[in-house]
């Protein structure tokens, strides 16, 4: 299994739980300006899509689309409990993966998009700011210790590097403490600590 990626985007969500997996695995870097990847293939031939996470399961298969792998990966190891096989459990699982894919990272997409005037960021703040209170007020209200349930899954390892992307924009997170909280307590995990430092992030 190799995955694709680029340092700090989204792909470490995949990277995060790949760790969590204690799957066997290669990386190779892209870089998404040029399409190149680190051992010089046009990563266009890779994906035509162009975008990471790209991962190959073997030779000349692959998975794109985030809210794909990460469900895909969760359930290589039912005893990991990352995600339930069916019923509204998992359905609550992929709710939150759909909205933090179509919503909160749309909403930043805009600050890595190339230069945007100051109306423009004004706006983007505003919608990663409805996104955030959104979330911040359902971990507030939750019973569980994660997302969705008690046990660590692929939204919590998403919505950790998303909310990662404020410090890059110099977007305050201070006045949402349930997802600050909520993110130092992943930034603690085992997996992320090793698929940072993998990454050069740390």
């Amino acid at each position: 299994m190799k995955l694709y990626y680029t340092p700090g985007a989204c792909s470490l969500a995949v990277h995060i739980i790949l760790n969590e997996l204690h799957l066997d695995y290669d990386l190779e870097k892209v870089d998404i300006k040029t399409h190149q990847t680190e051992t010089g293939q046009d990563f266009f031939k890779i994906n035509p899509k162009g975008a990471v996470p790209t991962l190959e399961l073997s030779k000349d298969v692959f998975l794109t689309e985030i809210v794909a792998i990460l469900p895909f990966l969760a359930e290589l190891d039912p005893n990991k409990q990352m995600i339930p096989n069916m019923g509204l459990e998992r359905a609550r699982v992929l709710e939150w993966l759909g909205y933090l894919s179509t919503r909160l990272h749309k909403s930043y997409s805009i600050f890595f998009a190339g230069e945007i005037t100051d109306e423009e960021r004004k706006v983007g703040i505003q919608q990663v700011d409805t996104c955030l209170t959104l979330i911040d007020h359902a971990l507030e209200q939750s019973e569980y210790r994660y997302l969705s349930s008690d046990h660590f899954g692929p939204a919590d390892a998403y919505l950790f590097v998303l909310t990662s992307w404020s410090a890059y924009i110099k977007h305050d997170l201070t006045p949402y403490k349930n997802i600050r909280a909520f993110s130092e307590k992943i930034s603690q995990r085992q997996s992320v600590k090793i698929a940072m430092k993998k990454e050069g992030l740390l």
